[in-house]
């Protein structure tokens, strides 16, 4: 069963137009657009967090990279039996990048656990 088809009971409240903008103000702030989710997250969890990360595309993108090249790599190691030295490299170089990316990611996350 889904989470909507569990979701029996309704809550209705009513609330004034300052109340209202800074509900939507909060919404906007969090990019949340689903406003059952927003009032369900705020009374159940008492927070909204939202995760600004541009690290993690960063490294999303490198990841994707990284694949692309293998796949290139290995391509050609199939076709010619070989392949060159600085392909290595910069397959080490991006992991290198990638290993600080995610670094970076995981102490940022320990800072707003402390």
């Amino acid at each position: 069963m889904t989470e909507k088809k569990n979701r029996t009971i309704h809550y209705s409240f009513k609330a004034t137009p300052e109340e209202d903008a800074i509900i939507q103000r909060k919404m906007k702030t969090f990019g949340i657009k689903n406003q059952s989710a927003f009032i369900r997250a705020m009374a159940l969890n008492r927070y909204v967090l939202k995760l600004d990360l541009p690290e993690l595309h960063d490294a999303v993108r490198l990841m994707g990279s990284l694949s692309n090249n293998v796949n290139q790599i290995t391509r050609r190691l199939n076709e010619r039996g070989s392949i060159f030295e600085t392909e290595i490299d910069d397959i080490t170089d991006r992991q290198e990048e990638l290993r600080t990316i995610l670094s970076s990611i995981l102490h940022r996350l320990d800072q707003i656990q402390h």
